[in-house]
């Protein structure tokens, strides 16, 4: 696990800026929710704070699927590669519409090295099916594809590296965010905050509520989740509280399949803890009626980039009034509208609110399409060398492909900045900077709000 450093924290209020999502489980002046899409999803191209995306108009025409004589030699051939179904499938649909919509800004400007872009897309499914994952992005690598953008899981990001590696295939993920990821294959990069920049926000949102707070974590045993643990857990002690349960070393971590939350939820409760931090994906839907039931104040309750979710239809759960969560990436809601509008118009159905990770997923597939441009290549190699290079500090700011496209075309180095919002890609393939968000909402079943960005800079 690579060491990180984040000296320049700066911290922007929002200004009450609202998220449209409906909560039941979650409220007040500190809240978590996000909504959770349910159903399947479509493919990415078939049918006051941190800087806000830029405006303008994007288009809602989704990319066609590769055939079969459209590879990476001759065309920019994306693999999609995105959590279609298990544990992190409610975080699919605004990474789909992200991608869809950033591949049909890209063909709407003429597309990359003046042919229109492809896409083929595969589920990646979680970490509990790591067989789904491995023949998935099999596929996608020996369909030759420029470059695959996914998974959204740290795990599984983990479990594909010695097949996209083997085969010198870029992967950049909008999501996965286990630090040991820093720097660990010249094929990876992303474009989200590490698990150490939201441990830290976390951490300091707790103290901040509750200082000296007595502590319990609720945490699986993934490697998304005990990264993210372990940072929590020394955020809260340096800043004088303390773990009571679910400290690194005790064992108490469960399992990635565990459903029977009551003898667990009991143990945690045996501690006393003034908060509880709950770090894992959809087994919240199991946690949160088991500690209903057990009567803990749910406005005690802090939660994740992985559960930050709408809990409204889960029965038991308790009035989440005045918890809190974290996500990271800048305040979405500026973007929300460009991922609304290309969702409704290829899927027929509104994203309800949740739009974590769209603006990475955007954000990743621009800068891969403007990598194959600056390389006058479609391919991995050529992508892998030139994507620092279309983020890099001190080049021409532009916002839009088409933008970018036309500063490259007049031998202007580039600095792509969109709505994710992060500095240039650095020698780790880290962002150099990200923010985190903090979520709230006013009260039980109302919109959960955009409260504050953590920008957390020099990432190395």
């Amino acid at each position: 696990m690579r060491t990180r450093n984040f000296p320049a924290r700066a911290i922007a209020a929002a200004g009450g800026v609202a998220l449209a999502v409906a909560l039941t489980a979650c409220g007040s002046s500190s809240s978590t929710t996000t909504n959770t899409a349910t159903g399947s999803s479509p493919s990415a191209g078939t049918s006051g704070s941190a800087p806000a995306a830029a405006g303008g108009d994007h288009s809602v025409t989704a990319a066609s699927t590769c055939s079969g004589s459209q590879n990476s030699s001759n065309t920019f051939a994306l693999g999609s590669f995105l959590p279609l179904t298990g544990s992190l499938s409610f975080l699919a649909p605004p990474a789909v519409a992200g991608v869809g919509a950033a591949l049909s800004d890209i063909n709407a400007a003429g597309g990359v090295n003046g042919k229109p872009a492809c896409v083929i897309s595969q589920d990646s499914s979680d970490t509990d099916h790591k067989a789904i994952s491995i023949a998935n992005i099999k596929k996608l690598v020996n369909a030759n594809v420029s470059a695959v953008v996914g998974p959204e899981s740290s795990g599984v990001t983990e479990n594909i590296a010695q097949v996209t590696d083997a085969a010198k295939t870029v992967d950049f993920s909008p999501a996965a965010t286990d630090d040991a990821l820093s720097g660990s294959s010249p094929w990876f990069f992303r474009d989200v905050a590490p698990n150490a920049a939201e441990g830290q926000a976390l951490g300091n949102q707790i103290l901040s509520d509750v200082p000296g707070a007595k502590v319990g974590i609720l945490v699986f045993n993934d490697p998304y989740g005990l990264n993210l643990r372990d940072t929590l857990s020394q955020t809260i002690k340096a800043g004088g509280g303390s773990i009571v349960y679910g400290d690194k070393g005790s064992g108490q971590e469960f399992g990635t399949t565990e459903t029977n939350f009551g003898d667990i939820v009991n143990s945690v409760l045996a501690k006393q803890p003034d908060v509880i931090a709950i770090i894992a994906f959809d087994q919240t839907q199991q946690i949160l009626p088991a500690l209903g039931s057990a009567g803990f104040d749910g406005s005690k309750l802090y939660f994740v980039d992985g559960n930050l979710s709408d809990y409204t239809k889960t029965p038991g759960v308790p009035d989440l009034t005045g918890s809190k969560g974290t996500q990271q990436g800048a305040d979405p809601t500026a973007f929300a509208p460009t991922l609304e509008a290309w969702y409704k118009a290829n899927d027929g159905k509104s994203l309800g609110g949740i739009y974590n990770y769209g603006p990475e997923s955007y954000d990743a597939t621009m800068i891969l399409a403007l990598a194959a441009d600056l390389g006058g290549k479609d391919d991995s190699a050529t992508i892998d060398q030139n994507i620092p290079k279309v983020t890099a500090d001190g080049g021409t700011k532009c916002t839009s492909y088409a933008e970018c496209l036309k500063d490259i075309q007049a031998g202007q180095q580039i600095q792509y900045s969109g709505p994710s919002s992060i500095g240039p890609i650095n020698s780790e393939h880290d962002p150099s900077s990200a923010y985190v968000g903090i979520y709230g909402a006013q009260g039980k079943n109302t919109a959960a709000k955009f409260l504050t960005a953590i920008k957390a800079d020099n990432i190395k």
